[in-house]
């Protein structure tokens, strides 16, 4: 279903960035290398790139694609929520602390992991701090 859905919305990021975790993990980078070169400069590509190093613990690359990601798009919260956690795992707190200053500077309102809790009528009173440690706690950790 997916191959033909990729035929269909050849351009569509999303449908790119599903497809790479959809592949078994060794032609998870060949189907990352195709996304990229079809939606270069989708954040939701460039946002699966960043899990991918993140599944294979490459710490470094991993942080690079998270911010490549959020210069293109810093309105995406999943990308915020997604870093923040990575962080939250693999890095400082120093580090922490710069990634929720920068997404607090960013307000970011979109995604579907980050709309799904702010949206929610349960945390209808948190601020954007709040909803970053909400989110990041829902982000699934890639393997």
């Amino acid at each position: 279903m997916m191959a033909k859905a990729l035929q269909e919305c050849p351009n569509s990021g999303f449908l790119w960035a599903e497809s790479i975790f959809l592949e078994a993990r060794p032609q998870r980078k060949a189907k990352s290398v195709d996304a990229l070169k079809k939606c270069e400069h989708d954040p939701q590509v460039l946002l699966a790139v960043s899990r991918l190093f993140w599944s294979e613990r490459k710490i470094s690359k991993c942080r690079e694609w998270f911010q490549r990601t959020l210069k293109i798009e810093p309105d995406l919260g999943d990308a915020w929520a997604n870093w923040y956690r990575f962080e939250q795992l693999h890095g400082t707190e120093e580090q922490q602390n710069e990634v929720k200053q920068r997404c607090l500077a960013a307000e970011p309102h979109h995604g579907e992991l980050w709309c799904s809790v702010s949206k929610n009528i349960k945390n209808w009173c948190f601020s954007a701090e709040q909803t970053l440690q909400a989110a990041a706690k829902e982000v699934e950790i890639p393997v």
